[in-house]
């Protein structure tokens, strides 16, 4: 991204792409959400919010039982699907949910 946009919520992230997790961190902006990898030879994802359909923390299942709430699940218009392995999905949550309700787009918080 060329501009700079004001962060209002920002920690370190893995971005899940099938089996692979690519370490990085994972902010949020008035307009968007962005993973910065930490590794030079991964992508930046730059999620913008008027191009999402649903927002929603997922659990993560070990030996196929729920058991850590710790991803932040990203549904786009266009049918793509992010995942992003989180610490405090909580804040993840209230702070998209501020963010949305600002935007008069509460109810893409599932």
């Amino acid at each position: 991204m060329e501009e700079e946009l004001e962060v209002i919520h920002k920690g370190l992230a893995n971005a899940k792409n099938g089996f692979k997790a690519v370490p990085g961190k994972l902010y949020l902006t008035a307009t968007y959400i962005v993973h910065k990898p930490n590794d030079y030879f991964d992508e930046e994802i730059n999620i913008p919010l008027n191009r999402v359909a649903k927002i929603r923390g997922v659990h993560t299942k070990i030996l196929g039982k729920e058991m850590l709430s710790n991803i932040l699940e990203v549904d786009m218009i266009s049918g793509v699907k992010y995942q992003f392995v989180v610490n405090k999905q909580k804040k993840w949550l209230e702070a998209v949910a501020n963010v949305l309700e600002s935007r008069g787009e509460s109810e893409k918080l599932a």
